[in-house]
């Protein structure tokens, strides 16, 4: 095989295959992104026809990911491009491509980086709001009012289902996917919210390959949230962990910094096509991710 200048032969893009997959977890960990091989599995199992590669030469030299929930909202992620290859527009093609394989959709989000917000936004994409990304290798809660935790229950697979309403009305559609496979990855740290009978919040988590992901934390109020984080941190209280927080109650972000968690970067979600189904994103406090949603 000759060894050609990477921009002196046609880049092909394909659908993404199980055996790419190795290939696109060293894209990824050149980034020092936290996802793992399970998450990979994830999006290639739940919608194969958006999750796309390009390749030069046999090779894999970037991805990018698109999740279908319900033709309401439809997630693109994992826009990964290998830094040899960069500045030749290959970006621009992912999206392009993504984007029309999620053309059912009503809307398409996604979660830009600061770098990556005016690439999106001159493709049409418009802000909904801004994340933030904190991280902590010590998180310990404080100033939770009262004693609550009798209200939290351990999710399982036989009750995971009783979250599935709030988290639709929540997010704007249905992704129970996400949620079954963020339980099968963290059991231990799936718990949701009970009063009377009633489903006041939930949180769940992901594995990753430098921190536990810690989201989706739905929540009616901040003080269910702090209930339901106070749970998990008996479990993983020195362990690094991250969370991607709206930017919607300053409070809560005050808090969450005070139990020990630090901003690491600024994230923005953002738009396209419609916002018809934005769910109730004041019941957001912790996002599944922003590969996710």
């Amino acid at each position: 095989m000759s060894n050609l200048h990477p921009s002196s032969a046609p880049f092909i893009l394909r659908q993404m295959r199980p055996q790419d997959l190795d290939a696109a977890m060293k894209l990824k960990n050149a980034e020092g992104w936290n996802q793992t091989l399970f998450d990979w599995k994830l999006f290639l199992e739940s919608s194969p026809g958006s999750c796309l590669v390009a390749v030069h030469q046999d090779k894999v030299v970037g991805t990018v990911t698109g999740i279908n929930y319900e033709n309401k909202v439809a997630w693109i992620g994992m826009m990964l491009v290998d830094s040899a290859y960069r500045g030749q527009g290959l970006s621009k093609k992912l999206m392009g491509a993504v984007i029309q394989s999620l053309k059912a959709a009503t809307s398409i989000k996604l979660d830009a980086t600061p770098a990556g917000y005016p690439v999106y936004e001159k493709l049409g994409f418009k802000e909904e709001y801004a994340l933030i990304r904190l991280t902590t290798d010590q998180f310990t809660p404080s100033s939770i009012d009262g004693d609550h935790s009798a209200s939290v229950v351990p999710l399982n697979s036989e009750n995971l289902m009783e979250i599935f309403p709030m988290d639709r009305k929540a997010f704007g559609a249905d992704r129970r996917l996400v949620l079954i496979h963020a339980q099968r990855q963290q059991p231990d740290l799936a718990y949701m919210y009970k009063e009377d009978d009633t489903v006041k919040g939930f949180i769940l988590a992901r594995s990753g390959v430098r921190y536990t992901h810690l989201g989706p934390l739905v929540a009616t109020d901040a003080q269910v949230g702090k209930t339901l984080l106070g749970v998990v941190s008996n479990r993983r209280r020195h362990e690094p962990l991250v969370v991607d927080v709206p930017v919607l109650n300053s409070g809560w972000l005050a808090w969450l910094e005070s139990c020990g968690f630090r901003r690491q970067r600024n994230l923005y979600r953002m738009y396209l096509k419609s916002n018809a189904y934005s769910g109730k994103p004041e019941w957001c406090y912790l996002i599944a991710g922003p590969e996710l949603g």
